[in-house]
């Protein structure tokens, strides 16, 4: 079964692309910045890590969006599924909800010095002291918006 509506279907795809791509971006600036910022190059190899998972992601859309009539479709945007929703949320959660959000709650909320240390340990947490790591850190909350334009391609899907 093809696309009810292959022109709507094409243009939700084409912004899940957009998004998910920019999220990609925000994210692996954020870590590239910090590599150096911060002397930790294990986030420099993040940043690429991030961008090369990004591209084969959304790169799914494009072999489901020629196979949506087959299995090999479904199995895309399954795959797709876990990927771009279930696997970026979490991630979301983790890298900027945990590591940025909470932290610059908790930190500019005046939580004791040793509480945040222990939640969040050096060298893979800075509190608050460099406003553009911290700013791209919080950014990442674009993520989401990435995530409910893939939760919207998969519900556009042509059921088999």
């Amino acid at each position: 079964m093809r696309f009810t509506d292959p022109i709507h279907s094409k243009k939700l795809i084409m912004i899940a692309v957009a998004t998910g791509l920019i999220a990609g971006l925000i994210s692996s600036i954020h870590h590239w910045y910090g590599a150096f910022a911060y002397d930790t190059p294990w986030r420099a190899t993040v940043s690429y890590w991030i961008m090369g998972i990004v591209i084969i992601v959304y790169s799914l859309l494009f072999v489901y969006w020629k196979n949506a009539d087959n299995i090999v479709g479904t199995i895309t945007i399954w795959a797709f599924l876990f990927s771009a929703v279930i696997f970026q949320a979490g991630f979301i959660m983790f890298e900027c909800v945990y590591s940025h959000v909470l932290k610059n709650l908790l930190f500019f909320g005046g939580l004791e010095r040793t509480t945040l240390d222990k939640l969040f340990p050096s060298p893979a947490y800075h509190l608050p002291d460099n406003l553009f790591f911290e700013f791209t850190g919080l950014l990442q909350l674009f993520g989401f918006v990435a995530v409910w334009f893939a939760c919207q391609v998969f519900k556009d899907r042509p059921r088999l």
